[in-house]
């Protein structure tokens, strides 16, 4: 595959014929003064330097409600945000795709974030927020379910209104997230039966 053809396929997978920056911008512009600190808490709920915080969380909530799906919840966390940020960190290395603020400084509306990497695609706190919502499916009814997915959305909407990402790195990073917690689930039971046995042998 050539350059050319690299060049067409990023222009209809990742810049969606160039609604990607069209969004990106008009989220960006459309955040009122008002909306800058309601972003900034989300992004900060969104944060993969959260995941201590949720992982003891998980823990406490196995104890209490004694379930299985309670009780496979910490594992399957633990296990696929590893997993989810090592390949996260992996990818925007790989790819190298540059953040909003590197091409478009002089005509968005909010630089508010400082960034954690260099690279943008796919987004962190898209992939972590994504980790969550999948390992607390399972948890809680429709309304619960709901709520993660709002939660999950505002989150995503938080990082393009800041300026940090593009919509096609939240995507990217809700799909990953989602992805390696599915994919991992086995290793999550494999684990949770280790730990179990060793509880039960002492």
């Amino acid at each position: 595959m050539g350059a050319g053809d690299m060049g067409l396929l990023r222009h209809w997978v990742y810049d969606w014929g160039g609604l990607n920056t069209q969004l990106m911008l008009w989220i960006n512009r459309s955040m009122s003064a008002e909306w800058r600190d309601v972003a900034r808490l989300l992004s900060a709920l969104g944060s993969y330097w959260g995941a201590p915080v949720m992982g003891l969380l998980l823990l406490g909530w196995r104890t209490v409600k004694r379930s299985e799906p309670a009780a496979l919840a910490p594992f399957c966390f633990g296990v696929g945000v590893l997993v989810a940020m090592l390949l996260a960190w992996t990818a925007k290395s790989a790819f190298a795709l540059p953040r909003p603020s590197d091409l478009y400084a002089n005509v968005m509306a909010w630089v508010l974030v400082e960034p954690d990497s260099l690279y943008g695609f796919p987004s962190g706190h898209a992939v972590y927020i994504a980790v969550v919502v999948t390992c607390l499916w399972s948890l809680g009814p429709w309304p619960f379910r709901l709520l993660l997915l709002a939660v999950a959305a505002a989150v995503g909407w938080s990082r393009v209104a800041l300026g940090a990402h593009f919509p096609a790195d939240v995507v990217a990073g809700y799909l990953l997230g989602g992805a390696c917690v599915t994919a991992t689930r086995g290793w999550a039971v494999s684990l949770k039966r280790v730990a179990d046995e060793r509880l039960a042998t002492r």
